[in-house]
């Protein structure tokens, strides 16, 4: 991996705050998900900040009859925003996500790891764009954040995230579409022992 395992006791200072949204619809996905959390803490330029409950959500924007396990977390780096990306995507692979080139669409995944906001940048190359272009779109994720950081706000649009929970929701409604589903789970003891 791009970050080498270490204690740390430096604190927030000169580190940027960022937020990840994590899901799995393949496997054992609380335990995936908890474990990939810890796996991120083990990169020295990494401190982990707090994840949100696992949340159960039916598939969106793709056809499966996997429902995800959803969570976001926030964390604080001094990696750049492409060097973060490849520690996401390392990890990825550390846990059987096959990204298969030439695909189209979502598929199946094990772990899926996107990066929601780092601080305050906007960013738009191939790579990558920040804040995450669909945060606006998925409950799965604006629930979850706003369980985290309810004061958090949408540097992009000014709004808070209840107002884009609140928004998305109201779409829907209005649009009489198929709601997006959503239940919020618990970690399991097993679980909260990884995180420890």
């Amino acid at each position: 991996m791009t970050c080498n395992k270490g204690c740390k006791d430096w604190g927030f200072v000169g580190m940027t705050r960022v937020y990840i949204a994590l899901g799995s619809n393949l496997g054992d996905s609380k335990r995936i998900l908890t474990e990939a959390w810890a796996t991120l803490g083990e990169c020295e330029r990494i401190t982990l900040d707090g994840l949100s409950s696992p949340y159960l959500s039916a598939p969106v924007g793709m056809k499966s009859q996997h429902w995800f396990t959803n969570a976001v977390g926030r964390l604080h780096t001094d990696l750049e925003p492409l060097e973060l990306l490849e520690v996401l995507l390392e990890t990825e692979a550390r846990f059987g996500r096959i990204r298969k080139s030439g695909s189209f669409g979502y598929q199946d995944r094990s772990l899926d790891l996107d990066l929601l906001y780092y601080g305050n940048v906007i960013m738009d190359v191939p790579e990558l764009i920040l804040p995450h272009p669909r945060i606006g779109e998925r409950l799965f994720v604006l629930v979850p954040l706003r369980e985290l950081d309810s004061e958090l706000v949408d540097y992009a649009t000014g709004k808070s995230v209840g107002e884009m929970q609140a928004a998305l929701e109201h779409a829907m409604e209005v649009s009489g579409g198929k709601p997006q589903e959503i239940i919020c789970d618990s970690w399991e003891p097993a679980h909260l022992e990884i995180l420890s």
